[in-house]
């Protein structure tokens, strides 16, 4: 249920993010196409005050004619006298532009365009506007070209598709033309548009975080869930189990003769000891979250942690176990609390013979790198599945698979014992497995502190 409400407020919240760059991007296509439009105004502004100055440059002496009618000829007509023009029923055609045509063809080579000042004007309309940017100019006449690029130093979008580019014919024939590729300022997103940017950006950032808390609650409350469902199936089975045993066994001691009472006291009397010391485990890792369990570090002989268990296991166990260690010569001594390091390896062992099948195979290795010691508990038991392995060392957790329940009951407990004493030490748990092969847990111990102090002796 928790999995399905997070996936709708995933999908809700990317849903409202996709409106939003939809319409951000809407925002910014249309400044950037009136930047387009206003740009082409400026450009056609700047050709026609580029006309003008060479007209005013024209001498009184340099008379011209031009013959301006609707269809031009290939050639303009230079003359030393104005030519009159009969414009007759072609003056609904007439207009500016052929004018401005009829100029250009006549002073394309006498007093061609000056591209520098048509720059210079293009430059300064742009200011004007203020929108000044960076641009390349390129002058096309009779198939050759002339190129004028105009760097003012501007700041410019650094993004994909950050120009755009303009064609200005001069006549209608294309002889004569300019183009244009025009840098995007970044003063097309300042004023209003930089606010809504800007408060779009905290916005979609405040989003992001929202979606990240709401996820980690969610997993923390599905993780609360399964540790109430944990917690409820240990009270209601681990300890009702053994104390139930204890009360059936101690109402048949009563019934039994003296012969077979103490049989059953004795059943009686083990399962409270179990029970016993499933309290101690709770209240030592209890004491372990509240750092109200100082440790006793002191220099040991690993073996002195690992043989006691290797001896009571060749008494104990009802399984063929065979149990072998490799420990590197000259590298024996672990500085460490020895008790709860022997009780966490002694754990590991029960693991290892309790969800294994009769043969029990267990190898313990020991090495250091200097800043660890390495402790490694390697059994041929059943396994554990890939998907429980970060599961295993949570408080209650006990693996959900069926031949795990048969082969032994836990009250998951020993795991996140074992996690607790390394953690003290300011080590870490390796944990690899295979279903059907076995597992490995390495304990890393920081020996850091042992140094110091066989250093000190």
């Amino acid at each position: 249920m928790l999995n399905r409400a997070l996936s709708i407020s995933i999908i809700a919240i990317l849903f409202l993010l996709s409106l939003q760059a939809v319409w951000l991007f809407r925002i910014i296509d249309n400044e950037k196409s009136t930047f387009r439009k206003q740009t082409e105004q400026v450009l056609r502004d700047a050709i026609n005050k580029e006309l003008n100055t060479r007209l005013e440059k024209v001498g009184k002496s340099d008379k011209f004619s031009v013959t301006i009618s609707n269809n031009l000829p290939t050639e303009p007509q230079y003359k030393n006298k104005i030519q009159s023009v009969s414009l007759k029923n072609n003056y609904k055609d007439f207009t500016k532009f052929t004018f401005e045509e009829a100029l250009q063809l006549a002073y394309k080579n006498k007093y061609p365009l000056n591209l520098d000042t048509l720059s210079n004007y293009f430059s300064e309309f742009l200011t004007k506007l203020e929108k000044p940017t960076n641009f390349i100019l390129t002058y096309w006449r009779d198939d050759k070209s002339v190129v004028k690029e105009f760097d003012g130093g501007y700041t410019t979008i650094p993004i994909l598709f950050s120009f755009f580019d303009l064609s200005i014919p001069l006549t209608s024939s294309n002889e004569l033309m300019i183009d244009a590729k025009v840098f995007y300022p970044s003063t097309v997103f300042k004023g209003d548009l930089l606010i809504i940017l800007s408060l779009s950006l905290i916005l979609t950032i405040f989003i992001l975080v929202s979606i990240i808390i709401q996820t980690r609650m969610l997993f923390k409350q599905v993780s609360l869930a399964k540790l109430k469902e944990n917690i409820t199936h240990f009270l209601t089975h681990e300890l009702r189990s053994p104390l139930q045993a204890s009360i059936t066994n101690l109402e048949v001691g009563e019934m039994a003769d003296a012969k077979t009472a103490p049989y059953f006291l004795g059943k009686a009397k083990e399962q409270l000891y179990f029970l016993n010391g499933l309290i101690e485990n709770i209240l030592d890792i209890n004491k372990f979250e509240k750092r109200q369990a100082p440790l006793n570090k002191t220099l040991f002989n690993i073996n002195e942690a690992i043989e006691p268990h290797i001896a009571r296991h060749n008494v104990e166990s009802k399984k063929n176990v065979t149990i072998t260690t490799d420990i590197t010569p000259g590298q024996e001594n672990i500085y460490g609390d020895q008790l709860h390091i022997s009780n966490a390896i002694g754990n590991l062992i029960d693991n290892a013979i309790k969800y294994s099948n009769d043969i029990v195979n267990i190898k313990i290795s020991t090495k250091t790198d200097g800043k660890y010691f390495h402790i490694a508990v390697e059994d041929n038991g059943i396994g554990i599945p890939k998907d429980e392995l970060s599961k295993v060392f949570e408080k209650f957790y006990r693996v959900n698979k069926r031949e795990h329940s048969q082969k032994g009951k836990g009250f998951g407990l020993g795991l996140n014992y074992v996690n607790w004493v390394v953690k003290s030490h300011k080590g870490k748990v390796l944990l690899t497995s295979e279903v059907g092969v076995g597992s490995k847990f390495t304990l890393l111990i920081n020996n850091e502190h042992g140094k110091e102090d066989s250093a000190g002796r």
